[in-house]
């Protein structure tokens, strides 16, 4: 059994939203802890961790682990649907294999979905380890990977002591931002264990930005490693996504 309601529409259109920037598919697991999904994209290229603990939710009750599979195009449409003053009430209906979305509001409308067959293998999120952290506010880095795609088609990190550097180059030219430090900086919190230096494809940056919805995000990597860039949704979710980086032949 599970049955949860959502008070905040723009909540959901929010995960709903980020997800739909790497996947085709979702695949949920529902749990007493909360909603939780660990998945890679097509080109395994990068990964989205998203963590909903139950407290997020109005009303939480489950009984069982569930493993829900659904399309994302249909979760989109679905969730455009939605009006602001809705409240959501999510279940599963386990005869029909369906998952229902009903939204409570000047009207009672109600989706059931079809669930796929989810996938043999369970993902599970892994603790990253890093070199350098930075806390920063959303729309520096969003500029920031905005400045170097006018002039190139990735993006190379740079962490020292107290900046963090964003270059990029083509045959058109080059680009570089920096932010250091400082009580006015949007860099308002920077831990280098060791000076790093990797470089990520902006295809990919492009859309994980569209998807952050928070004002504030913190940034993770080290030399050539995995980039995490990881964003609070509601009050105690989180949204990860993990981007591998592009190592050049020397």
């Amino acid at each position: 059994m599970f049955h949860a309601t959502l008070d905040s529409t723009k909540t959901w259109k929010q995960i709903v939203d980020a997800l739909a920037t790497l996947l085709t598919e979702v695949n949920f697991v529902i749990s007493e802890k909360g909603l939780e999904l660990c998945q890679l994209d097509s080109s395994k290229a990068a990964m989205i961790d998203l963590s909903l603990p139950a407290g997020v939710f109005q009303e939480y009750n489950c009984s069982d682990t569930h493993k829900v599979c659904l399309g994302v195009d249909e979760l989109v449409k679905i969730s455009k649907r939605m009006s602001g003053d809705d409240r959501l009430e999510f279940s599963i209906d386990e005869k029909g294999q369906k998952f229902v979305i009903r939204m409570v509001g000047q009207a009672d409308r109600k989706f059931s979905l079809m669930m796929l067959t989810p996938p043999d293998e369970d993902r599970k999120s892994k603790a990253m380890p890093y070199d350098t952290r930075a806390e920063i506010y959303a729309d520096a880095f969003k500029q920031a990977v905005k400045d170097i795609g006018v002039v190139s088609g990735h993006i190379r990190i740079i962490a020292k002591d107290n900046s963090l550097s964003f270059t990029g180059g083509g045959d058109i030219g080059e680009a570089n931002v920096t932010l250091k430090t400082g009580e006015e900086s949007p860099l308002y919190d920077l831990e280098v264990k060791k000076e790093s230096t990797a470089m990520y494809a902006l295809s990919y940056l492009n859309d994980i930005i569209k998807a952050i919805s928070s004002d504030t995000m913190t940034l993770q990597y080290a030399s050539d490693k995995p980039l995490q860039i990881e964003f609070q949704v509601a009050e105690g979710g989180t949204i990860k996504f993990i981007l591998a980086p592009r190592i050049e032949r020397r």
